[in-house]
């Protein structure tokens, strides 16, 4: 999504963030961004998105629009800039939400949350 990438490019900066949560993934025909782009209505390919779904999301054979997203996109409107405190906040928010959740399930996701958002 920048000016010169390529498929060597997102190679390369896949090294720089190892988890074995992450998985890479090149979309050099920008599929996936357009297919964002139309569910959350940007001016431009969404590319660089932080998306939340409530319980109740129901996923068809596009992706619904979120309950709550941020983004890094540059001129972008419509949703919040990220933040990673307010994230973590709107997570937590959404998780106190779902009456069958376990603290157990609540502390691992708020870790792993705060974790990547360190990152």
């Amino acid at each position: 999504m920048f000016p010169g990438d390529s498929r060597d490019w997102a190679k390369t900066r896949s090294g720089e963030f190892n988890d074995n949560r992450v998985s890479y993934y090149w979309d050099g025909d920008r599929i996936t961004g357009q297919q964002w782009q139309k569910a959350l209505g940007t001016k431009v390919v969404a590319w660089d998105i932080y998306l939340l779904y409530g319980a109740q999301s129901q996923w068809d054979k596009e992706p619904p629009a979120p309950d709550f997203w941020m983004h890094q996109l540059r001129g972008e409107t419509s949703a919040p800039t990220l933040d990673g405190a307010a994230f973590e906040a709107k997570v937590k928010e959404m998780l106190s939400q779902l009456q069958r959740v376990s603290l157990w399930v609540v502390t691992v996701l708020t870790l792993i949350v705060t974790d990547f958002m360190d990152k």
